[in-house]
């Protein structure tokens, strides 16, 4: 039975440089470290593999593999044990747990004038990598076991591995499994479901804006000088707009509503400002503030 901790360390270096490096391509990035949410400024504990696409957000790297991740770009999340226990599978499902409940994703989608929208993204997958395992002629398998540990809550690992033993992955409606019959087939099976599943992952997220990690969440002063656009209303779906309309340079004053040509530019409806003063200024309409 393998129970030295040390071994830990040197097998995830195996598994980051020698099995999951050479499969993955230039953009996406293996290593270990914390997971961080922009919204409240959470790190995760120690993550011993992290998956991460560096086209969404790059992380902030100690050295070439250590670091702290951006929850968005992080792919897959994996736990490594040298020998899986009941309490270490315990304490694997609360770390996974925290990873899905605890950390927010910012929107990688934006519409016009670049506001985000909100839209579903595939959550970090959560796995599993045992070297050995404690079970001895007990007749269950070890999703069994976890089945028992989170019988109260939704499991939140979604694939493990016990090297030379089994292997198991989460689908749609219940577990899969693949018993080992000849040495590593458990480990290949565990690579080939990451490889086929990573990709998914990294589509839903888009891109969010790297600017999110970097200026703080406050609510920034707003000043506002000089002439005043007029504020348009859709008269189909409510939106309002400040927008410039453009009058020309002769001297120009409205006394009443005001019409926009231009259609809205969320449903096509028709524009139109609040009655009130108008003005031309330097070609552009805007609010007439004089008495």
């Amino acid at each position: 039975m393998i129970t030295h901790q040390g071994l830990k360390g040197e097998f995830s270096e195996i598994l980051i440089s020698g099995l999951f490096r050479p499969l993955l391509p230039a953009d996406v990035g293996v290593g270990s470290g914390q997971i961080m949410c922009s919204y409240t400024g959470r790190l995760s504990s120690q993550i011993d593999v992290v998956l991460y696409d560096k086209r969404i957000l790059p992380p902030i790297l100690i050295d070439d593999r250590v670091g702290v991740f951006p929850i968005e770009a992080v792919l897959y999340a994996i736990e490594i044990k040298t020998t899986l226990t009941r309490e270490a599978l315990r304490e694997t499902h609360i770390k996974a747990s925290k990873l899905l409940s605890d950390f927010g994703y910012r929107p990688g989608m934006y519409g016009e004038g670049g506001s985000e929208i909100n839209h579903s993204v595939e959550k970090v997958r959560c796995a599993l990598f045992a070297l050995n395992s404690d079970l001895r002629g007990t007749g269950i398998s070890e999703i069994e076991r976890y089945g028992d540990v989170c019988a109260e809550t939704w499991p939140s690992i979604v694939a493990m591995c016990i090297v030379g033993k089994e292997y198991w992955f989460q689908g749609e409606e219940c577990w899969h499994g693949i018993k080992d019959e000849e040495e590593f087939d458990g480990v290949l099976s565990f690579l080939g479901g990451v490889m086929n599943t990573y990709q998914n992952v990294s589509r839903s997220r888009g891109f969010p804006k790297l600017g999110n990690y970097i200026v703080p969440e406050t609510v920034p002063e707003t000043v506002r000088f000089g002439p005043e656009l007029p504020l348009l209303r859709c008269e189909s779906c409510c939106l309002k707009f400040r927008t410039r309309v453009t009058v020309g340079k002769a001297s120009l004053s409205i006394d009443g509503s005001l019409d926009e040509q231009t259609p809205c530019s969320a449903c096509g409806g028709k524009l139109r400002a609040a009655p009130g003063r108008y003005k031309s200024f330097d070609g552009v309409l805007v609010i007439d503030k004089t008495t």
